[in-house]
């Protein structure tokens, strides 16, 4: 017998003695001799998929490891994220093993409370139901659905077709209905295009938030990043009128504060100047007359009138907008604010047309997908004909009204309409969320990293999703039990939904096998096959447009909080805006604890919701930070903690959507505030989207709430942590930047962390030899847009902590690297973002205090944590001039089946312990590795921290600084790189790169 077959028997043999010694034996994991190729113990396998966290659809990479999702990145090969993913598709794994997920069905009692049945009770229970309302006129069977792919969207409007139903409603929150009534009325098509972003030199932005939740984030992130990035010592201008400083509009060159809802008269205006310069010669006369006459009055006097700009800026916005070769102008955001949205997305498609006669920055090739979502009027009158009428059977699935729409719409009148004994309320929902909550029954169903479908966020776009995890629980398929409940055996279009998405789409592929389906379109994620560029052709502009110009910019919230606060009661008006979240977006990221302990970039709040005021309106109500206070609309009542910021124009409160749900999980239940509260349940009679601003009174109560602020300061106090120069100094030739040789905060060079870097007079220790590797970091902060996407990845890669509200008001919080925002003293709109993490110090102060030597420099340079080493003295803490590591003051736990998302690869800290950013260690050793079985060394590139690969703007550079010829070497030798604090000669390996600022 060999010695390998005896080691196998004899380890069946213990196995079988403990199986028979256990009373769980069905819990009892074996080791398989012959393991399924994708679930090796310790081997990682990759499934191509798509991320459903938004309607964009970025594809993405599941990483699992023994038959579990750990890890979601990027798909390179997907034309709309190429590689990138932000921080809520980052989270989707947070959604998969939430440990408030439905593991099973739950059926409403006559007392109205829950019981749990299983899936085979709650499925005859459905097919019972459907059989009943089937043949009932078209009001028998109703279903209201998130936006989804062609394949299950046919698929639903099929089945409830054979049951003499209509098709599906598809709600979406935000459906960008002023932008899509604009382009019906100028192109007779309300279909919502893409924008050749990256062709511009100039951008002008009328609140579209592109950097966080407009359209497709992502993509236009990178877009962004071409357009705005430093190239051969040249980058575009970019522009943004708003009357609150987003993340996007801090971007900006220059921000242009405008009162709420005016941004049509600086649109109106800039159409006059260009007609004024001779521009629009091609247009033809009646639409230039009429533009004439709309936009006549709208000088840059009247324009300063109605929206607070000064006449000044206004003359350089338009100078500039006119002076560059290939401008692009944006319309409003993903939420409208008021009655003049839909004017004000005219203006901004005849702007383009007149400076830009091909519209050549305009892709009406590729629609987005999102277009199929109902306008919410049409979605208010959905609602208004089931109370009335109510069908006997409603469908719900993935949506949630009762809590996105306004009170006297979703909370009130959605919620009494779902709750009376007619329709029977099927949610499938795998949240107990709060549209869930009033439903009959609650089907829970795959989420999609379970499941096979497709889905593209452009027409045109063939991409697939493919299960990336084993099942929690035994939930079925949606289209699989669309396919059992609805359809007999024998007229079934397919066996199961697997076989009829691999039919479909291997026709919308162009393959003729199921194995060339499989092989060359899931394993990749789809078909993404390049096509031709296609010749922008200019479509006829609708001559009557400019009547929908005519008239002034009336029944505008800008006549809310004109007036100074006055006398003792407070109670003047004011205007309230309610603003996507960049974490939250419209409210589903709200139970992700990531999502809520990663901060806001702009207030740097975590898990509160504050409301958002202007130091003089603070002022004019005598309230200080944190201060709580009451706002009351016509329809709603709230209070919220004041944040106070120079990023708002006075007389205006902003505050973020997304949180404030009285269910939907533990780190959601009664967290924040929903500033949906406050909103009016009508729609804007010309676009039929909501309206999402509201004039309000606001009262102090006289107390606080405190605010889970990361942020310590908004000033650097003069010290060099987040450096700009300009373009001049840019530009100019390298003579003009003599090397530093001083010793003070800003004379001192650059030090290296190298042998090089070290000189006998000025330091104390010897210098370090690495091994054939110093690695290193450049990070880049012209590229930087703040989204926190790469803290979001460090949270997932690494298995760091979230500590919850109570431990971050002491702040303790664990992040590893964390963006830090920064207001200039003097002109605090113009905002810096810095990524700050370990900067492994080759003279690293924490290593030489240790008492048991815990902090470890290796021998490739890495300032290694060795957590069975640190006793907890946190000395290294207290030497770190940046303030990086953390200390686990508490064992943090995660709650099953959340425990699942850890990888395993990272090491779990624990209670009195040290940890710090690591350089993603274990991706360094996985090169190694690869590398040793090659015979090479590690090729510059193969390593990629988590944060680098993450970011959509390639802010982070990773590679070895031996190599000369590396990227990270040539880009420390930049002009604009520097040390943070280099003058106290700790020799970081994370070299920094001056934002270009352009002083318009």
């Amino acid at each position: 017998m060999k010695r390998r077959t005896f080691l196998k028997l004899a380890g069946i043999g213990s196995l079988s003695v403990a199986a028979g010694c256990t009373s769980r034996p069905e819990n009892t994991l074996y080791s398989l001799v012959r393991a399924p190729h994708d679930m090796v113990t310790g081997e990682v396998r990759w499934y191509a998929s798509v991320c459903r966290e938004c309607p964009a659809g970025c594809g993405i990479l599941a990483k699992a490891r023994e038959g579990r999702a750990v890890k979601i990145e990027g798909n390179p090969y997907h034309p709309v994220n190429r590689g990138a993913i932000c921080m809520r598709g980052q989270a989707a794994l947070q959604g998969l093993y939430n440990p408030d997920r439905l593991m099973a069905p739950k059926i409403k009692g006559h007392d109205g409370t829950f019981k749990d049945i299983s899936f085979e009770m709650a499925k005859g229970i459905l097919q019972k139901k459907v059989k009943g309302a089937a043949g009932k006129a078209e009001g028998g069977i109703r279903m209201v659905t998130e936006t989804t792919g062609e394949t299950l969207y046919e698929l639903f409007s099929d089945a409830l077709g054979r049951s003499g139903a209509l098709k599906p409603l598809v709600l979406e929150p935000f459906a960008y209905e002023s932008l899509r009534a604009a382009h019906k009325a100028a192109f007779g098509d309300e279909a919502l295009i893409s924008y050749r972003m990256e062709g511009a030199d100039f951008l002008l932005c009328f609140g579209a938030d592109f950097l966080e939740t407009w359209l497709s984030p992502v993509e236009y992130s990178r877009k962004f990043a071409a357009m705005h990035g430093l190239e051969e010592k040249r980058k575009g201008r970019f522009f943004h009128v708003s009357p609150v400083q987003t993340l996007t509009a801090a971007n900006a060159d220059l921000w242009l504060g405008c009162r709420p809802d005016t941004e049509a008269a600086v649109a109106m205006g800039l159409i006059k100047a260009a007609l004024d310069w001779g521009r629009g010669e091609h247009l033809f006369d009646e639409l230039k007359h009429g533009l004439s006459r709309a936009t006549a009055a709208y000088t840059p006097e009247k324009v300063s009138e109605e929206t607070g700009i000064a006449v000044e800026d206004f003359n350089r916005l338009s100078n500039g907008l006119l002076e560059s070769r290939w401008p692009l102008v944006l319309p409003t955001g993903s939420a409208n604010e008021g009655p003049n949205a839909v004017k004000a997305d005219i203006a901004s498609i005849l702007l383009n047309y007149i400076i830009n006669p091909t519209l050549s920055l305009f892709d009406f090739t590729g629609p987005q997908r999102v277009t199929t979502a109902a306008p919410r009027a049409e979605a208010d009158q959905f609602f208004d004909t089931l109370s009335g009428r109510p069908p006997e059977l409603l469908l719900i699935y993935n949506a949630n009204p009762v809590y996105g729409f306004p009170p006297a719409r979703g909370v009130e009148a959605v919620k009494a309409m779902l709750e009376k004994d007619a329709p029977f309320v099927v949610a499938f929902s795998n949240f107990m969320d709060e549209t869930a909550a009033v439903a009959d029954l609650i089907f829970p169903t795959r989420l999609p990293l379970e499941m096979w479908d497709e889905y593209g966020g452009k027409e045109g776009i063939y991409a697939t999703l493919q299960p990336a995890t084993g099942l929690l629980a035994p939930v079925p398929h949606i289209g699989d039990l669309f396919l059992e409940v609805f359809y007999s055996a024998e007229n079934r279009p397919a066996a199961d939904y697997k076989s009829l998405l691999m039919r479909s789409g291997m026709e919308k592929a162009g393959v003729r096998s199921e194995r060339e389906w499989l092989m060359d379109v899931i394993r990749v994620g789809g078909s993404f096959k390049e096509k031709e560029p296609v010749k922008a052709n200019a479509p006829q502009v609708n001559p009557d447009v400019p009547a929908m110009l005519s008239g002034p910019v009336s029944d505008s919230l800008s006549d809310y909080g004109n007036g100074a606060a006055s006398g003792e009661t407070r109670r003047e008006t004011l205007a309230f805006l309610a603003l996507p979240s960049i974490r939250f977006f419209d409210g589903r990221g709200g139970n992700r604890p990531w999502l809520c302990e990663i901060p806001d970039p702009m207030t740097k709040v975590a898990w509160n919701t504050p409301a958002i005021l202007h130091p003089e309106t603070a002022a004019a109500y005598k309230l200080a930070q944190e201060d709580l206070v009451e706002i009351e609309s016509e329809w709603g009542k709230l209070h919220a903690p004041v944040y106070i910021t120079a990023g708002i124009q006075p007389g205006v409160i902003a505050m973020p959507m997304g949180q404030g749900h009285w269910g939907y999980g533990r780190y959601a239940d009664q967290m924040g505030t929903n500033p949906l509260i406050l909103m009016p349940p009508h729609t804007n009679p010309e676009s039929g989207g909501p309206i999402c601003a509201a004039p309000v009174t606001m009262v102090k109560r006289g107390r606080r709430e405190r605010l889970a602020n990361t942020d310590g300061s908004r000033s650097q106090h003069g010290r060099t942590i987040a450096l700009t120069t300009s373009i001049e100094e840019v530009t100019a030739h390298d003579a003009n930047h003599p090397v530093k040789h001083g010793l003070t905060m800003h004379d001192a060079p650059i030090w290296m962390p190298t042998p090089e870097g070290y000189d006998k007079h000025k330091d104390f220790y010897p210098a370090h030899e690495h091994d054939g590797y110093r690695w290193a970091m450049t990070v880049d902060l012209d590229r930087c847009i703040g989204c926190g996407a790469c803290a979001a990845a460090c949270y997932a890669e690494n298995n760091v902590g979230t500590v919850g509200i109570e431990r971050m008001l002491e702040g303790r919080e664990m992040s590893w690297l964390a963006i830090q925002r920064y207001m200039d003293d003097d002109h605090p709109e113009r905002v810096i973002f810095l990524p700050m993490l370990c900067q492994h110090c080759d003279n690293a102060p924490c290593e030489s205090v240790c008492p048991v030597y815990a902090p470890h420099h290796s021998k490739e340079g890495l300032n290694n944590q060795i957590y069975n080493r640190c006793i907890g003295t946190r000395f290294c803490s207290q030497n770190c001039p940046y303030k990086v590591r953390r200390f686990n003051w508490f064992s943090w736990q995660w709650p099953e089946p959340l425990n699942l998302q850890l990888n395993p690869d990272v090491t779990v800290r624990g209670k009195g312990v040290m940890e710090k950013c690591s350089f993603c260690i274990q991706r360094i050793k996985g090169a190694h590795g690869i590398a040793k079985n090659e015979n090479r060394k590690i090729r510059d590139g193969e390593v990629v921290p988590a944060c680098m690969q993450t970011c959509p703007t390639g802010v982070f550079t990773f590679g070895n600084l031996l190599d000369e010829k590396s990227r990270v070497r040539k880009m420390v030798e930049d002009q604009r790189a520097y040390q943070i604090l280099s003058y106290l000669n700790t020799k970081p390996a994370v070299f920094y790169l001056k934002k270009v600022t352009q002083h318009i």
